[in-house]
């Protein structure tokens, strides 16, 4: 048996794509490792809360499941390559013990994503289960979806293969349904921070920006993988992005963490208002916040400001974090310092939650 042969000019021999599919999983699992090394050091940094031990109980279960689906991959290898008479027949065989458990720990590890993401949409939409509810039934009908078709998988006999349209179609419904998901958390995702940008001041709108930057481009790896697994899906590459991606849905959301964490670190004073004081022009958008000495604090004096401008000292700022738990820091000693606090919508303005 020489296995499905080519869909198109160019497209890899079934052996060819198993092999190729199999390296690059290597190089996927060592960047997994160092960013999951990360996420424990943003974490530990910011302090184990009861909030940050919880995402790094998850990263944890994540990179778990990234282990196990490396190490079946790994069994695979060296049984198709080195330890069967037959490679080809070995490969289409995919009702083996180690593709079926490659392919749970993939199907697995991509609900944990998914189920993530919609996690930060409730959070991020004051706890909106109206919202956030048509999401969590399409986690639901991926969950369906992918693991009738390894069920059916795991029946097939000798002589078929993925492309049985038992299997396939199974398998063609549940990627269709966690991109869905993807594009439609994120987009929700995306529009309330926007919202919230043209009523902030410059240095929270700066940082909210860089903070949806951060969530779209971590997980648009996944979604652009799994468009491209959806596409040349009756394809023999198709397999190398179906590999790929056992790894990819473990990285995007840890990378999530690691990323913000790292950009928050040096300059964490852009994510909330602290002590000090914000100078703007009567009537104007206020600038960004400056240092103020112990003279400034206790007279108000204008810091060598011009007389058409003022000064808002901030004794207390109350954010609400991605986790809904609320943080105090110090006293508003003005009604226009409230007000504008008091207009912040509730955001991720703790990196670490993300």
């Amino acid at each position: 048996m020489s296995g499905p042969p080519p869909a198109f000019k160019g497209d890899l021999t079934w052996d060819m794509s198993s092999l190729v599919s199999f390296w690059i999983v290597g190089p996927l699992y060592g960047i997994n490792i160092c960013v999951f090394i990360l996420c424990a050091h943003v974490l530990h940094m910011k302090g184990l809360s009861k909030w940050n031990l919880m995402m790094l109980a998850v990263a944890a279960v994540q990179f778990g499941l990234a282990t196990g689906h490396v190490i079946s991959i790994v069994v695979q290898l060296v049984r198709g390559f080195g330890g069967t008479s037959n490679r080809t027949l070995y490969l289409l065989d995919q009702s083996t013990p180690e593709h079926l458990a490659q392919e749970y720990l993939y199907i697995t590890n991509s609900l944990f994503g998914d189920a993530i993401l919609i996690w930060r949409l409730w959070i991020i939409w004051d706890r909106n289960f109206w919202l956030s509810g048509p999401f969590v039934l399409l986690c639901l009908a991926t969950a369906v979806t992918g693991y009738t078709a390894l069920i059916d998988l795991s029946h097939l006999s000798a002589i078929d293969t993925v492309f049985s349209a038992r299997v396939h179609n199974w398998l063609i419904a549940s990627w269709s349904l966690s991109i869905a998901t993807q594009f439609g958390a994120t987009l929700m995702i995306g529009y309330r921070f926007w919202k919230a940008v043209k009523w902030n001041m410059n240095s929270i709108r700066e940082s909210r920006l860089a903070v949806l930057w951060i969530l779209v481009e971590s997980g648009a790896l996944y979604s652009v993988t799994t468009i491209f697994l959806l596409g040349f899906s009756a394809t023999n590459t198709g397999g190398i992005f179906a590999a790929a991606l056992g790894q990819i849905s473990a990285l995007g959301p840890t990378l999530i963490i690691v990323r913000a964490g790292l950009r928050g670190s040096p300059s964490s004073s852009k994510l909330t208002p602290v002590k000090g004081s914000i100078s703007a022009p009567c009537g104007g958008q206020p600038g960004p916040p400056s240092q103020p000495n112990n003279r400034d604090m206790e007279s108000g004096t204008r810091l060598g400001r011009s007389d058409a401008s003022m000064v808002i000292h901030i004794k207390r700022a109350t954010e609400v974090l991605l986790d809904g738990s609320e943080r105090e820091d110090g006293d508003t000693s003005s009604p226009d310092a409230r007000s504008r606090s008091s207009n912040l919508p509730e955001y991720p303005l703790e990196y670490s939650d993300l």
